[in-house]
């Protein structure tokens, strides 16, 4: 008998290596939380788990956890011979956006939601994803609050929200026309107000708590009209001077005030929109910045931006990071700009991987669960 087709496609990588500390624990608490969810909604979310590059000397992710109580689950995995022909002499042993889209590859979901095993997503935005009424014009974000979660190791899945939240010292949200960090120190009394806001022109639905970001999608057609005032016009103001230098500007891109902060911890999408943009940026090169392409990409394949605003939230359970301290990107900051910018200006193709992106090319072991 087939089964119903998901509404949602989580895409899942890990491998069982103990990464960012006491992983085990960190994915028991993610099936455990997320567990509740499965139970609820019966067949709203399907799991891709994606097993990259398998330590020889640890089970496998399918055998190390209790994947089954998140009910629809697939099983994929990269075995140490593919990865090693992807990464060549690199030294990281998890291509994690290769592995993403990989996951994207086997889902069958309508949609496709990109995080990690230290994400929980706030069960107000569970339940609008309930409702199945997800726009396929456009992608949604959130912003990421970072919690400690040493408090929050024994707290039953029920209260872990709120446990998060009590333990949250810092919120990423969008990009803003108002000067301001895009990270920001957050306790529990001030994490509503320092959240992603409205920019001039966005429209907020007080029904779902989400803002609409026409501000973005006004500001690239008033691109698209003033750069043809720019070639065929003769005469050109002081103001249409001003406008054609911030538009060659590396930071072009951030006058669209998207939510690229943590985006590879929280990215909520149509697979269509996904597989347009011939999914997300696979490289060796970078590392830190890879989640913000994703978002920059969408947008300029031309879908709108949705944003998850309070009360809405996604909870980052903060972790060790030394593992990756020697991961160095074969790119600068200021060049990542330069590149994000190409893109929304038009200069460089929003599809940044091949046709055979998330290993179209390769025929991986793959199982599926109930």
């Amino acid at each position: 008998m087939t089964k119903a087709q998901p509404y949602v496609s989580v895409a899942f990588v890990n491998r069982n290596d103990g990464y960012g500390g006491d992983l085990e624990e960190r994915i028991a608490k993610f099936i455990a939380y997320y567990a509740r969810y499965a139970r609820q909604w019966p067949g709203l979310i399907e799991f891709v788990i994606v097993d990259w590059n398998p330590p020889p000397d640890r089970p496998k992710l399918a055998d190390a956890f209790r994947w089954q109580d998140l009910g629809d689950i697939v099983h994929v995995e990269v075995p140490p011979e593919v990865h090693a022909k992807v990464a060549g002499q690199r030294g990281r042993k998890m291509l994690d956006y290769y592995g993403r889209n990989v996951a994207i590859r086997h889902s069958r979901g309508e949609f496709t939601l990109v995080i990690n095993q230290d994400i929980f997503i706030s069960a107000s935005i569970m339940k609008l994803i309930a409702e199945r009424k997800l726009s396929l014009r456009h992608f949604y974000r959130a912003d990421r609050c970072d919690f400690d979660f040493e408090p929050c190791r024994a707290v039953d899945p029920s209260f872990f929200e709120t446990a998060a939240r009590t333990a949250t010292f810092v919120v990423h949200r969008r990009h803003q026309s108002a000067d301001g960090p895009i990270s920001v120190k957050a306790a529990p009394e001030t994490i509503d107000s320092i959240g992603s806001g409205l920019e001039p022109g966005d429209r907020f639905d007080a029904a779902t708590d989400v803002i609409d970001c026409t501000a973005a999608e006004r500001r690239r057609a008033e691109d698209r009209r003033l750069l043809w005032q720019w070639r065929w016009m003769p005469w050109r103001s002081k103001a249409l001077q001003e406008w054609h230098h911030a538009y060659l500007s590396g930071t072009h891109y951030r006058q669209f005030h998207l939510h690229t902060n943590g985006a590879g911890d929280f990215l909520l999408a149509p697979r269509s929109a996904l597989e347009h943009i011939n999914g997300l940026l696979e490289s060796l090169d970078v590392y830190m910045h890879t989640d913000s392409y994703a978002v920059i990409q969408l947008f300029s394949a031309g879908y709108g931006q949705y944003i998850f605003a309070a009360p809405h939230r996604v909870y980052h359970a903060d972790h060790d990071r030394s593992a990756r301290a020697g991961f160095n990107e074969g790119m600068s900051w200021p060049e990542h700009e330069d590149a994000l910018s190409a893109i929304t200006r038009g200069e460089c193709d929003f599809r940044l991987n091949g046709a055979n992106w998330g290993l179209a090319d390769r025929r991986l072991p793959v199982v599926r669960g109930e």
